[in-house]
């Protein structure tokens, strides 16, 4: 059998690390403080990444969306955005400081 005569069936497509921390009562609902993400889709965004790394403890009302943070590579941000291989992104509760 040559090459051409088997079937499509794997992606060529690239493949990028995330580097995932998590903080105070985020990293105690998710046991843990980091974790690295392979992502397969090259265009992965900010909010995709929060839903699904973190949707069952919303679900579960563990923790509240608007009472997460998010940084990229130690950048605050409200917004949605395509991520990068290599990022580093956090999620952590709102703080306060006076």
């Amino acid at each position: 059998m040559w090459a051409t005569d088997f079937p499509q069936q794997f992606s060529t497509g690239s493949f990028m690390k995330v580097t995932v921390l998590f903080f105070g009562k985020v990293a105690d609902v998710m046991g843990e403080r980091q974790r690295v993400f392979d992502l397969s889709d090259t265009s992965a965004r900010l909010f995709d990444l929060r839903h699904s790394v973190l949707e069952p403890a919303f679900a579960s009302g563990a923790l509240e969306v608007q009472r997460v943070l998010m940084s990229v590579n130690q950048a605050l941000t409200h917004e949605d955005r395509a991520l990068q291989d290599g990022d580093e992104v956090a999620f952590f509760p709102v703080f306060s400081g006076g």
